[in-house]
């Protein structure tokens, strides 16, 4: 029985809190400064780009939008318009593609309500 380890299923959940803090407390002593910002940064990417789903989106945009404050309704009318004008730079070639089918689809039609208008 003396070679069994020990498993976190043999501490209580008050000394596991207990464990883990004293875990964190240690960790973050022997980061560097540069540990701390990469460590931070991957965090809050993690946390902010690799949203899934509606309510995570939203959480997301809420701690950008008290954050940024002032700048926030700024910094979003910026990217709205340089996104508007480097659309296509933007799209996938599937969505280029599929533009460019539908504007001849609406030009095509169009040309034939001429022709159709013509003819009477």
């Amino acid at each position: 029985m003396a070679n069994e380890e020990i498993s976190f299923k043999d501490l209580n959940h008050s000394e596991l809190d207990k464990l883990k803090d004293i875990y964190v407390s240690r960790r973050l002593k022997e980061m560097s400064v540069e540990d701390l910002t990469t460590f931070t940064k991957t965090v809050i990417e993690d946390q902010i780009k690799g949203t899934v789903g509606n309510e995570e989106e939203r959480e997301a945009w809420k701690e950008m939008k008290e954050f940024l404050n002032e700048d926030f309704d700024p910094i979003v009318n910026g990217l709205k318009k340089s996104n508007t004008a480097n659309s296509e730079v933007l799209k996938s070639p599937e969505e280029q593609e599929l533009e460019k089918r539908k504007e001849l689809l609406e030009k095509r039609k169009m040309e034939s309500d001429q022709k159709q208008e013509d003819m009477w």
